[in-house]
């Protein structure tokens, strides 16, 4: 790995756990076999206890007795601190986990005015998952290149401060790897892009890329396209469904229509509900009562209890056994999936009501998209892929749906890196910091787009609206003999609303071409084809 190399990474900043993927740039040169995607996948990094998520929670470790010395504190961080917090008899995971990752980032955002502790915190969490990444890339921190998900509907300053929080800990990252000579440079920025959670489920299974190669075949028939998908994100802080529309064939930008959530069916109440379940079968087989009033056996049922949820994603059956629970008894309650199904049911009725919203509409879901680990549960894919949607293609197999999320930012960090905005000129980067500084840039008002004459409405978009001005995009094409190529404006997909720009005329022989087609910042759109003489529509 080159020294000046910079690394894609992709951070998921789920309600419970983090996750950071670590992509390639050299993949996104790889073509795709068909209407299939078959890029490499990046690398989800696992941490210190084999653990390929991370629990967002913060402790400290005190190394001498001072209290009031911070710099004698060392922050610990996932399940080690939570087992911190159950030595000190603390609530390790709150009532409501919805933001438990995004917490950290609000206390330590500037925006939000923070508290201090809690900001060093954080800036501490984000710069441990730096670490990891550069353990498992053997990078510097300075060549880390980020994409980040927020949730659907985040305001500006949410975003901010999430791009805030990620800079402020890859600094303190640096801190410790960078000499003293090093450490008066300024720091060049590290987020490079944030997306949406749905969006980054896409873009992990490849709807975005899938026909958006370099050559098209306008002389294919019927291609395999998607214009509706519906992603499921369905995790610890609740269940997420969000309906996604594609503008035109081959088109990368996509729209949200419908987004819809229900906290009452969140993982976490998936595993109160086995607690409790637990809980009571042993207070009533040993005739005691108060388990779950004392915090140091809940802490331990709570982690057996998520153990046995993912022992019964691949198992039949298991156990919740733990050695001297309360008062020196030990648990041992068998549980099978049947048994479990029945215990959350209940929830499982709330998602299939929130999910059948969607299937009522006059749309069909061409693909159904899965994230979140309870996605992992054969009930939830049973309810999702057999029973609500069983014709919807469910996008590449060999995505995990809990790493989905990790998986599209990286893929989207390595996209970035690849393009010329990130371009590396002396080993230097030339990106900018996202977020920080803002200047204004004309943008294009129209969908620009390659079609047959009479078939504008599967026209192949060449200039996306909302695309920075001026723009400049050059692509390989293929028609019949005898056909008209046209340019036109294309109106959300409608032939009648499509407007025709411009004619080409005189091509090739073999009906091969390649074109190019540039819009001014002054909108004066010109193309060329082959190379030849530049025309001005």
């Amino acid at each position: 790995m080159s020294g000046e190399e910079l690394i894609p990474i992709g951070i998921d900043l789920g309600s419970l756990h983090a996750r950071v993927a670590i992509g390639n740039v050299s993949y996104q040169n790889v073509p795709s076999t068909g209407n299939t995607d078959t890029r490499p996948l990046p690398n989800v990094i696992s941490n210190a206890q084999g653990s390929r998520y991370t629990l967002a929670l913060v402790g400290s470790d005190k190394i001498s007795g001072e209290e009031d010395n911070n710099s004698d504190v060392r922050h610990i961080f996932g399940e080690a601190a939570r087992r911190a917090l159950a030595r000190e008899k603390k609530p390790t995971i709150s009532k409501d986990p919805s933001s438990m990752v995004r917490e950290l980032v609000k206390s330590s955002s500037s925006v939000d005015g923070g508290d201090d502790n809690k900001s060093s915190a954080a800036a501490a969490f984000f710069g441990h998952l730096a670490d990891l990444a550069c353990d498992a890339s053997s990078a510097h921190p300075s060549k880390l290149r980020a994409v980040v998900s927020v949730n659907v509907g985040a305001s500006p300053e949410e975003q901010a401060g999430v791009v805030e929080t990620i800079e402020a800990g890859v600094r303190d990252a640096l801190k410790s790897r960078t000499d003293a000579k090093q450490k008066k440079k300024e720091v060049e920025p590290i987020v490079v892009g944030v997306i949406t959670d749905p969006a980054a489920v896409c873009i992990a299974h490849g709807l975005t890329e899938v026909e958006n190669s370099d050559a098209i075949d306008l002389a294919a028939s019927n291609p395999d396209t998607w214009k509706n998908a519906l992603v499921v994100d369905w995790g610890a802080s609740g269940i997420a469904a969000t309906h996604i529309r594609r503008a035109s064939p081959n088109s990368s930008l996509l729209t949200i229509v419908k987004h819809a959530t229900d906290t009452s069916c969140s993982g976490t109440a998936i595993v109160n509900t086995l607690v409790s379940h637990c809980a009571s079968m042993f207070e009533r087989k040993n005739k005691l009562s108060g388990v779950l009033d004392s915090v140091k056996a809940h802490h331990r049922l709570e982690l057996a209890c998520e153990s046995a949820v993912r022992a019964l994603s691949r198992a039949p059956t298991t156990a919740v056994s733990i050695d001297g629970l309360y008062e020196g008894i030990d648990l041992n309650v068998p549980i099978s999936r049947p048994r479990f199904d029945m215990l959350a049911s209940g929830m499982l009725r709330k998602a299939e009501a929130l999910l059948q919203s969607f299937s009522e509409g006059t749309d069909n879901f061409d693909v159904v998209l899965v994230a979140g680990n309870v996605c992992d549960m054969p009930s939830a894919t049973n309810l999702i892929r057999t029973k609500l949607f069983p014709d919807a293609s469910a996008g590449r197999g060999d995505i995990p749906a809990d790493e989905a999320v990790a998986i599209g930012c990286a893929r989207h960090a390595a996209s970035v890196l690849s393009c010329q905005t990130h371009s590396r000129s002396g080993g230097k980067s030339t990106d900018k910091a996202f977020g920080v500084t803002t200047r204004t840039v004309k943008a294009c008002p129209i969908n620009i787009g390659i079609a047959k004459s009479g078939d504008e409405e599967n026209a192949f978009p060449l200039i996306e609206v909302g695309q920075a001005l001026p723009a400049n995009t050059t692509r390989n094409f293929t028609c019949n003999s005898g056909e008209d190529i046209v340019i036109v404006q294309m109106n959300g997909g409608a032939a009648k609303s499509s407007k025709v720009l411009g004619k080409i005329e005189k091509l090739p022989a073999d009906k091969s071409f390649e074109i190019t087609v540039e819009l001014s910042t002054a909108g004066k759109l010109s193309l060329s084809v082959n190379g030849g003489p530049t025309s001005t529509l």
